[in-house]
């Protein structure tokens, strides 16, 4: 930083390092040349009064070594896309490791038992901004439910968990981000080295600057925070203007979201969870059979383990349990939860969504029905 604090010594200081700033020559091509006493005074006067009024910079980042991990990678990018080598150098040494990206992604919230992370997900303020951005948004998400058979509610409470329908889509600089995950002995620093990848290929085709594009801590970018991959891979043009934009078009955002889900296999019509009752002392051993559905409703009632009136006993489900106050929670969880898991493997995330969507959808309807009345 450049600041005037003591005087004429700080006045220069400030002349020599300010980027941008000249120092006006008062009609004198050598200021100090041939100049009295009085006169010296009142340029001295006229240089504090400049160094006072101009604001604090910051400096130009100055350009790190690049570790040998780091020039691999970029050996990579030009062997493998086409990068030039000087552009991703330069480009490097000007990536700075964030702390904060490091404290963020080593306690994340959903971590939280459900009770403590449920209120941080599905309070008032998220179902009335649901139930806002259906109305606004009603003929999109019709049509996104018509082409890929995803309810309407689901669309709209991921994207109400995942930035508030816009509001809090990341203020972390992606480059960073991505960066300090890929070579800073993240225990996936292989997987983030592979969204950096996919990151830097993505930017280029987008015509997007590296430096500037802001997203999540973990480097997820836009509304529905896709991960640079996802975003390749599932993020659609839905409002056929020519171009894929995740922070604006919402229309691109609600079928992004819908494609997704389809393409990890959401089922139409079917359930996404149910509660469950468990008849045995001990359902850890049930417990550890994990997330992805491999038993059907029957074969679970043989295990001492029951599900509500009329749920369709071939359907295939798994158990899992949510932490309350006053101890466990027991659910189904069907194929189309499991669908919710693969945008987040987290059975608190896809709870989240699913117990969301259900309260939009129902304020919607109670809405509608006073409204109506």
């Amino acid at each position: 930083m450049a600041t005037a604090r003591h005087g004429l010594l700080d006045a220069q200081r400030l002349i020599q390092i300010t980027p941008g700033f000249t120092l006006p020559t008062l009609g004198w091509t050598q200021p100090t040349l041939g100049l009295t006493r009085p006169m010296l005074g009142v340029v001295l006067l006229v240089l504090l009064a400049l160094a006072r009024a101009v604001p604090a910079q910051t400096l130009p980042a100055q350009s790190q070594e690049l570790t040998p991990e780091v020039r691999k990678f970029i050996g990579h990018m030009v062997r493998t896309h086409g990068f030039d080598r000087q552009d991703l150098r330069a480009l490097f040494e000007q990536a700075r490791r964030n702390q904060d990206v490091m404290r963020a992604i080593s306690v994340p919230a959903t971590s939280r038992p459900w009770y403590k992370f449920k209120p941080l997900c599905v309070d008032a303020a998220q179902v009335a901004g649901g139930v806002r951005f259906w109305n606004e948004n009603a003929e999109v998400l019709e049509r996104a439910r018509r082409d890929f058979g995803v309810p309407e509610s689901i669309i709209v409470a991921l994207i109400g968990i995942e930035s508030r329908y816009g509001t809090h889509s990341g203020g972390f600089g992606v480059m960073d981000s991505l960066y300090t995950l890929s070579f800073d002995s993240h225990k996936r620093a292989d997987y983030f080295r592979g969204e950096l990848e996919q990151f830097l290929v993505l930017a280029r085709d987008q015509g997007w600057d590296p430096v500037q594009t802001q997203g999540s801590f973990a480097g997820a970018l836009g509304w529905p925070q896709f991960m640079p991959s996802s975003y390749r891979r599932f993020a659609i043009d839905y409002s056929n203007d020519g171009k894929i934009d995740l922070w604006t078009d919402t229309a691109d955002i609600i079928g992004s979201v819908a494609n997704y889900l389809r393409e990890f296999g959401w089922k139409d019509g079917q359930p996404i969870a149910l509660p469950a009752r468990i008849d045995i002392p001990d359902p850890k051993g049930l417990l550890d059979l994990g997330l992805k559905p491999q038993l059907s409703v029957a074969q679970w009632h043989k295990r001492g383990v029951q599900s509500p009136a009329g749920t369709l006993q071939s359907l295939p489900a798994s158990l899992f349990a949510l932490e309350m106050p006053e101890g466990q929670e027991y659910w189904f969880g069907f194929d189309n939860f499991y669908v919710l898991l693969r945008y987040n493997f987290s059975r608190n995330y896809a709870m989240a969504v699913y117990q969301l969507a259900e309260e939009i959808r129902q304020a919607r309807e109670q809405i509608a029905l006073v409204g109506f009345d």
